[in-house]
């Protein structure tokens, strides 16, 4: 290890451990001031650490009584941890007594079922909410029902599993606690069903439908049904939905299935199956492809019985999502009013994606304008945003019509300026920029002022106090989870900085504070209270394991930027990731890639978990492809995701699309890539890239970096 990097490690660990020896005694005595009695919190947890129970108990004694809210809060929730059984029991519901929520319920909670104490626990929770509150809370309380044998039990279990989702807690109690008492249905004939308790039959009938056996579901479901005409059991919003689904995935007579919940629907009108009914409906007969308008009668009806603003965005993007299979014209015309009626554009955003490359790959080039201005104000503006700088850029191609009222060069600057309003989205922002040819201070107001303005009212000056408190007295462990609990509640940009930046130098290979550092920084983008600077921008932005990835860049001749938007989306500087799919490291690079790569390298003995190397051949890699693929990153950058063989595939049809027979820039190229991962993340990459050459490349002006990167990365001539 050079003396650099030991330096590095030596301060870190220093910083950490003794994060007040940076400060002169004056300054130290400053903090404690600051803190007043909150600092005795911060003090019981350095004794805690070094085994002084006793001294640290003192001090989470006095902050419990007169701290500020969170740090009186945490010292409560020390002492519930603290101490002997009883003593933890009695803390426990001192702190519920004191803060009555789902937090500080579960911890007495659990003192109590450690304690054997089961009469407290189920009076403790007896006006719980089945349908809402924890999950592992209704657990515990359902456990100590049982041993203690109460009359109610199994009604209360019945309760629980079907006012809500089955999730892992309820898949596990039933493993561990029903399955011996309740019958098997593994091997039950539906003719011998009348044998079972109602309750039983739903309980084993949603088990089997979590487990995905839709096959075996299908010959519970009819008994269901039966049970809800009977009046044995209410037909409630959950067991209609797991019957939606049973049905949809279970059987494939779809148009026979549309009939069914369409007459369950009418059957059950006013209920709160209604919904579930009208939409499995429009479900089943979109599965049937011949039966698109019983399907947006379904979805309609699905939209018109709910009050949930939720329900009704999602059978919403069912209605168009069908109606864009059947007919896109029909979407063109009737996008307007539809985007007036959902509650929450974001949610469509996938759909506007999707009618995109349907609009490109039909050659219905104008569309883009007539959408974009009947969505605006409505849908997102990184949608809006996306559909102005495509028709821009179509008219630029001299394939798309301006409008009647507008020359052509008036429409694309037009298209480009409103592009430049993308929300948060930087890509389309970067785009319209460059394309508009902004001077160095347009487009630093630009970056800089691009994230959300929340106001400075509701800032949790309480909650800033303890993260921040972490900070200072050197406990970088218990940010971010107490952060991600927090930040909601109003965590001031400052705040979130200053976190982002005490992270940012606990950093190192063998710990996750780069990841955390990045991911705080980026969430004060969205939560924050101001525009940020250009130099504050570096925490969303950073350069960590500069070292390799200058060094190896030089090497294979690679742009350092475009390599930290490589590193920053796919690990956010995670060492130690390791993917679902099995990709490794900082560059997530796959098993078989890094053997191949090792090949070529002429390395015998390597570990990809190993950030040098893992950074060494992820460079060589993106390397390659960008020479393979003409010098084009965003090629470079789609391979990397999808696969080589897929890109070269997409760029034939794409040439085919656009009547090109040499040359397609990059920006429509990647509109046309019939994948959307693939497309965000060359978004994404395209974004990050111009913003590191921005930000850190002293060489040029501002501008000339900003442009020369955008143009780069483009593949475009023009300009």
């Amino acid at each position: 290890m050079n003396n650099k990097v030991l330096l590095k490690k030596t301060t870190v660990i220093t910083f950490i451990l003794f994060p007040l020896l940076f400060c002169s005694c004056s300054q130290t005595n400053q903090v404690q001031r600051e803190y007043g009695i909150d600092a005795e919190y911060f003090a019981g947890l350095k004794l805690l650490e070094n085994g002084k129970e006793k001294e640290a108990r003192n001090k989470f004694e006095k902050c419990a009584k007169k701290g500020s809210y969170y740090c009186a809060r945490k010292s409560a929730e020390e002492l519930a941890n603290m101490g002997s059984l009883q003593e933890k029991k009695i803390s426990g519901l001192e702190l519920y007594q004191k803060y009555p929520d789902s937090d500080s319920l579960l911890i007495a909670v659990k003192n109590l079922r450690e304690a054997d104490d089961i009469h407290n626990l189920i009076e403790l929770t007896n006006e719980i909410d089945y349908s809402s509150e924890y999950n592992e809370i209704i657990k515990l309380r359902l456990e100590a029902m049982k041993k203690q044998k109460s009359k109610s039990y199994k009604d209360d279990v019945f309760t629980w599993f079907t006012s809500r989702p089955i999730s892992d807690y309820h898949y596990k109690f039933w493993r561990d606690s029903l399955s011996s008492e309740y019958p098997s249905f593994e091997e039950i004939e539906i003719e011998d069903s009348n044998n079972y308790n109602p309750q039983e039959f739903i309980i084993n009938f949603r088990i089997n439908l979590y487990k995905r056996d839709y096959t075996y579901c299908l010959k519970l479901a009819p008994k269901v049904l039966d049970y809800f005409s009977q009046g044995i059991i209410s037909p409630k919003a959950q067991l209609a939905s797991d019957i939606g689904k049973t049905y949809l995935y279970g059987s494939s007579d779809f148009a026979d299935n549309g009939l069914k919940f369409k007459a369950l629907a009418n059957q059950y009108k006013g209920s709160p199956s209604e919904f579930y009914f009208w939409f499995y409906a429009g479900r089943c007969f979109d599965n049937a492809f011949t039966y698109y308008k019983q399907a947006s009668i379904s979805f309609e009806n699905a939209i018109n019985c709910t009050d949930s603003p939720e329900q009704k965005d999602n059978a919403l993007w069912y209605l168009l999502t069908t109606a864009l299979t059947y007919s896109v014209n029909s979407i063109i015309e009737s996008i307007g009013n539809y985007s007036k009626i959902w509650s929450n554009p974001e949610y469509f955003e996938d759909f506007f994606e999707s009618l995109s490359s349907s609009l490109l790959a039909g050659g219905k080039w104008d569309a883009f304008y007539t959408i974009y201005n009947k969505i605006d104000g409505y849908a997102s503006d990184e949608t809006v945003a996306s559909y102005a700088y495509i028709y821009a850029r179509l008219l630029e191609e001299g394939v798309a019509n301006p409008p009647e009222n507008l020359t052509r060069e008036e429409a694309i600057k037009k298209s480009f300026e409103r592009a430049l309003k993308s929300g948060s989205a930087v890509y389309y922002k970067i785009l319209a920029a460059y394309q508009l040819d902004k001077n160095a201070t347009e487009i630093e107001e630009l970056m800089c002022q691009q994230w959300a303005n929340k106001s400075k009212e509701n800032i949790n000056y309480p909650a800033e106090k303890l993260l921040k408190g972490y900070a200072h007295f050197g406990y970088p462990q218990y940010i971010y989870s107490n952060y991600m609990d927090l930040y909601k509640s109003g965590i001031s940009t400052d705040t979130c900085l200053f976190l982002a930046d005490f992270l940012q130098k606990c950093g190192s290979e063998e710990n996750d504070y780069f990841t955390q550092s990045l991911r705080i920084a980026s969430r004060s983008a969205s939560y924050g209270d101001r525009p940020l600077t250009k130099s504050e921008l570096k925490l969303l932005y950073p350069q960590n394991y500069s070292e390799y990835i200058e060094k190896y860049c030089e090497i294979f001749k690679v742009n350092p930027s475009v390599f930290y938007a490589l590193v920053r989306s796919e690990s956010f500087f995670d060492a130690r990731v390791i993917s679902s799919a099995g990709a490794i490291g900082l560059t997530q690079i796959m098993d078989f890639t890094g053997a191949d790569i090792a090949k070529r390298l002429k390395k015998e003995n390597y570990s990809l978990t190993d950030a040098k190397t893992n950074i060494e051949f992820g460079v060589y890699y993106l390397g390659n492809l960008y020479r393979r693929f003409n010098n084009s990153y965003l090629q470079a950058f789609s391979s990397y995701n999808a696969g080589a063989t897929k890109v070269r595939r997409w760029l034939k049809g794409s040439m085919i699309d656009l009547g090109k027979k040499e040359t397609l820039p990059d920006d429509i190229f990647l509109e046309l890539i019939p994948i959307a991962e693939t497309r965000e993340y060359g978004r994404k990459l395209i974004s990050a890239s111009v913003m590191y050459e921005w930000l850190y490349n002293t060489e040029n002006t501002s501008k000339a970096s900003f442009k020369n990167m955008a143009k780069n990365l483009i593949n475009e001539e023009k300009k």
